[in-house]
């Protein structure tokens, strides 16, 4: 089965194409500008470099947050309109979850971040037990100083781009005991096999079901803010 991973919660964008688990084409970014404007194109280029049409997708898998408000409607809206459009299966996933599934072969309990703006993070703590991950400190929105109060003392694994808002506290208040993954973490593959592996295991699925998951309300939501 070809898999076609879609990330867009964050500025580090990534796509992805996999044929039963093995990467056929990756393409990561990092840098300026607005998914709306290169995302198509991105798959478009993906696509063509690997030699598959998009009606050879069997399914099609996209981060549904946190991050962004407006890179989540991007991403879940284009992966909504070509399932529409080609008849294909698409799957959602937890972009914190998606996080920790990249790193969960390093063997330590993870602490995925998403910078939230406000000075705040996304976050979420997950732990290995046997082949499940588990997540043992569920998914909120808080300043980098409660963050730190509700970890574990144990050796963690942080990563994401919300390190740029703690690591100099994570360091500062639990020393150098933990691992930091500061490089972008691009998830266009890990969707990728996430969405095969769903699908192996007949999972259901619905593109009614492929919302962003904000976590906290967008700003023209909150009653008083402008």
């Amino acid at each position: 089965m070809i898999a076609l991973g879609v990330d867009t919660s964050t500025r580090a964008g990534s796509v992805a194409l996999t044929e039963q688990g093995r990467v056929l084409a990756e393409l990561n970014l990092d840098c300026g500008g607005h998914h709306q404007g290169r995302l198509l194109r991105s798959i478009d280029f993906l696509l063509e470099m690997a030699g598959i049409e998009i009606s050879g997708v069997g399914v099609l898998a996209v981060a549904l947050g946190p991050g962004t408000f407006t890179g989540l409607r991007v991403g879940i809206a284009t992966a909504k309109g070509l399932a529409l459009a080609g008849g294909i299966p698409a799957v959602g996933f937890s972009t914190l979850w998606a996080m920790a599934q990249r790193y969960r072969e390093r063997g330590m309990p993870m602490v995925p971040l998403v910078d939230a703006g406000r000075g705040e993070v996304y976050s979420a703590v997950y732990s290995l037990h046997g082949d499940d991950l588990r997540m043992v400190v569920p998914e909120r929105s808080e300043s980098p100083h409660r963050l730190m109060d509700s970890l574990p003392a144990e050796p963690l694994l942080f990563c994401g781009n919300g390190l740029g808002v703690c690591r100099d506290l994570i360091l500062a208040s639990r020393g150098e005991k933990d691992k930091l993954e500061e490089g972008p973490c691009f998830l266009g593959t890990t969707l990728a096999r996430l969405g095969t592996r769903k699908m192996r295991e007949g999972g259901p699925w619905s593109l009614s079901s492929l919302k962003p998951n904000y976590i906290r309300p967008p700003d023209a939501e909150v009653p008083g803010r402008t």
